[in-house]
């Protein structure tokens, strides 16, 4: 095994000097490898050094409720509305909520 300077070390040259390259599925953890598998290995280790020792909880919707109301907003038909909702993880009724309280706020605003 090559020698090691501590004193300038990164996770990438420890990958390297531990040969893991090619014997991942022997050197990894089952989390690690199945992100090198999904994203490959300088993603991995990049959310390794960034997140390790951190529960990363990864909710179901990857998008925000008022982005997904902001981009229906714009469509006048309420089938339109319901596919853009659908599509961003919502229900149209969430959407035509957040929409309709919208429209009391603004209403309520110019009052």
């Amino acid at each position: 095994m090559t020698a090691i300077d501590f004193d300038h070390i990164n996770d990438e040259i420890v990958y390297e000097i531990f040969q893991v390259d090619g014997n991942e599925a022997e050197a990894l953890s089952d989390t690690y490898l199945e992100l090198f598998e999904l994203i490959g290995r300088d993603a991995m280790l990049k959310l390794y050094t960034h997140f390790r020792g951190d529960k990363i909880d990864c909710p179901m919707r990857l998008y925000r409720p008022e982005f997904i109301a902001d981009l229906a907003e714009k469509a006048a038909d309420r089938r339109e509305r319901a596919k853009i909702a659908r599509a961003g993880g919502y229900s149209a009724r969430v959407i035509e909520r957040l929409l309709s309280k919208r429209r009391q706020e603004n209403a309520e605003d110019e009052e």
